[in-house]
């Protein structure tokens, strides 16, 4: 297992989209230094293999063929990743500025930015941004939201047939995102927006399942 502590800063990340235009005003370029649109503070990655103690040459059911060809030579192996949401900005809508160039939203002053029971309709507090007034930058600043964090479990169920001194088949179940947990991705964040606040899309696919039979001579 391994725990990766870290933090990315810059001020070129802008896609204009979730993460919002860069620069927003040219002129000042400190205003975009901020967490990289890949900033992820915590990740935690475990990795096991477990060989079940059944059939020949493990400590249980080594005697009896049968059973042993049944439940015997199983080996149980998995991946869990734990890790912290991605950063996102707040964007207004038009050009407030009449630059021709989008920007960030205004902070509202008093207003929290998080709801007390935050869901994925209700990711961040939509009251709490709002559109520049005229010929202004927004004065939120980039990056200063974070989406959902991941949880993933990838599971593999392996058992090797042994037919001759140096020959084996090998069958493999392999399990992606095991327990159909839902990654959910950014919220929509444009002020002004039907949606804005709600997550309506997922950042990986559902459970997938892979069968495979593998010959080593």
């Amino acid at each position: 297992g391994n725990w990766t502590w870290s933090k990315g800063l810059d001020n070129v990340g802008g896609d204009g989209g979730a993460n919002g235009p860069v620069p927003q005003n040219p002129r000042d370029r400190d205003a975009d230094w901020a967490p990289s649109n890949s900033d992820i503070r915590h990740r935690v990655n475990l990795a096991s293999t477990w060989q079940l103690p059944f059939g020949a040459g493990r400590a249980r059911l080594n005697k009896n063929k049968f059973v042993g060809a049944i439940a015997g030579g199983w080996d149980i192996s998995g991946i869990m990743v734990f890790q912290t949401g991605l950063p996102f900005t707040v964007t207004a809508p038009g050009s407030p500025t009449n630059t021709g160039a989008g920007g960030r939203a205004d902070v509202v002053a008093g207003q929290l930015l998080y709801p007390a029971n935050q869901t994925i309709s209700l990711w961040f507090n939509p009251t709490a941004f709002t559109t520049p007034t005229a010929y202004n930058w927004g004065n939120s600043g980039r990056n200063i939201l974070r989406g959902p964090r991941t949880t993933n479990f990838d599971l593999t169920a392996a058992k090797s047939f042994n037919f001759a001194e140096q020959r084996a088949i090998t069958f493999r179940a392999e399990f992606f995102n095991a327990f159909n947990h839902p990654q959910f991705g950014l919220p929509a964040a444009a002020v002004g927006s039907g949606n804005i606040g709600t997550i309506t899309s997922t950042s990986r696919s559902n459970r997938q399942i892979q069968l495979a039979l593998r010959l080593t001579f």
